[in-house]
């Protein structure tokens, strides 16, 4: 994008999305008490992404604020919004159709200020402390969700070396626990038998063979009566 007056897009820090949605976020352009303006990619062609800020999205008036500025666009120029999710769970995010970061960062700015109050214009003359939010130390970005992930497609030349890195890594530790485990069973002394006899082999079963059975003869029982001894008697004539 070409544009006269330059805007800088700076990197992003660790607690910055790599992606919203279907958006991918390349860098920083702005941040204040209210949120963070995002550079980023979506289709091809360059969006702005607005995200509330870690203290502003916990505060109901200012995530109110913020939804009234977003209606007011999208009746206004609905054109100009590509994407939206205002979940509870998560800060709400929009992202701006940017023919230039200057008007991406204007439109951004314009969503941002109702948030805090910034767009009000001050009546009188401006004397005493400044007024900020309650919220202005918690600056940090708001919570987000990271859904679909962006890997591998992502992935810059850093982040492939630093997956390869950890990969071979993952396969170092699994070869070395396995080398260790095949060690240790290669050193482990037999296990001893029990005490008691060992168990030899069962004979094996021999044939019985039964014997004849001689029966021997008893006496011949006699004639029941008294029993005569000596000379036989001559009978008589």
């Amino acid at each position: 994008m070409h544009s006269h007056h330059a805007v800088r897009v700076t990197a992003l820090s660790r607690r910055d999305p790599p992606a919203l949605g279907a958006v991918t976020i390349s860098g920083r352009i702005d941040s204040d008490d209210a949120g963070v303006v995002y550079a980023g990619e979506y289709a091809g062609q360059p969006v702005v992404v607005v995200l509330l800020g870690e203290g502003a999205e916990t505060d109901s008036y200012g995530r109110a604020r913020f939804h009234d500025a977003l209606n007011e666009l999208l009746v206004r120029d609905p054109a100009q919004v590509v994407l939206f999710d205002d979940d509870v769970d998560i800060a709400p995010w929009v992202a701006l159709r940017a023919d230039s970061w200057e008007q991406g960062l204007a439109t951004g700015q314009a969503l941002l200020g109702p948030v805090t109050l910034a767009h009000m214009e001050h009546v009188g003359t401006t004397a005493g402390p400044d007024f900020r939010p309650h919220w202005f130390r918690r600056d940090g970005t708001g919570r987000w969700r990271l859904w679909p992930l962006p890997w591998p497609l992502s992935l810059t030349q850093s982040g492939w070396w630093t997956f390869a890195a950890a990969f071979a890594l993952i396969v170092a530790i699994a070869a070395l626990a396995l080398w260790i485990a095949i060690k240790i069973f290669e050193n482990s002394p037999a296990p001893q038998p029990g005490p008691g006899p060992n168990p030899g082999p069962n004979p094996p079963p021999q044939p019985s063979t039964s014997s004849p059975t001689t029966t021997t003869p008893g006496p011949t029982p006699g004639p029941s009566g008294p029993t005569i001894t000596g000379q036989p008697i001559p009978p008589i004539v």
